[in-house]
């Protein structure tokens, strides 16, 4: 069975070492999202565990923005390897390609 947008996301949020995910969500919060969105709320994000921080991330986010946002949060606090992984997934997933740095 093929991984959804969901399956990626949360399996690269749940490849995040505790205080990478703190800094994830920290940085997700004041994270600039482009014209149309909102940042997702501080007190929101403090509450989520991965499955719902993933949940998230693709309400607030459309399917692809969400994608977008979180691996450019990811590279934001050093963890590149989790945001190329994740982009790898979701290309197979997604009928238009992703941006890379």
């Amino acid at each position: 069975m093929e991984k959804t947008i969901t399956d990626s996301l949360v399996s690269t949020l749940e490849n995040l070492r505790e205080n990478e995910l703190k800094k994830f969500k920290l940085k997700l919060h004041e994270f600039p999202v482009e014209e149309g969105y909102d940042n997702i709320p501080r007190g929101t994000l403090e509450k989520a565990d991965v499955a719902d921080l993933s949940l998230l991330l693709l309400n607030f986010y459309t399917r692809d923005y969400a994608v977008q946002v979180t691996a450019d949060v990811l590279r934001t606090i050093n963890c590149r390897d989790e945001a190329e992984r994740l982009l790898r997934h979701c290309r197979k997933c997604m009928p238009v390609p992703l941006k890379s740095p």
